[in-house]
């Protein structure tokens, strides 16, 4: 999974706008990807949701997932749970990525 999480790492810094070492790993775990990003997530959501909203559409984030765990996560939950959805988003296109580049 480390592999994944290299390559997850560009596309979140270029979705939310954010200089490279600002998420910075030492494991490369899915675990401390996920925590280092709900820390962004909640700041973003207190200072700027604008542009939070403007990195979940340019993932492709569901409108509905976004939504969901706004209004029904409970307020403690709602950073990691956006951060974990986000992350799998973005696992979910390295794999097709790499899929398709490998039929070329």
């Amino acid at each position: 999974m480390e592999n994944g999480v290299r390559k997850c790492l560009p596309l979140l810094l270029a979705h939310f706008q954010l200089p490279e070492d600002e998420l910075q790993l030492n494991e490369y775990t899915l675990e401390e990807l996920e925590i280092k990003l709900s820390a962004i997530i909640g700041y973003l959501l207190n200072h700027d949701l604008d542009r939070l909203m403007s990195a979940c559409y340019k993932i492709d984030l569901s409108e509905q997932i976004f939504k969901d765990i706004i209004t029904k996560a409970p307020p403690e939950e709602i950073n990691r749970s956006l951060a974990k959805e986000i992350i799998q988003r973005e696992l979910q296109k390295v794999v097709t990525r790499e899929k398709y580049r490998g039929l070329s």
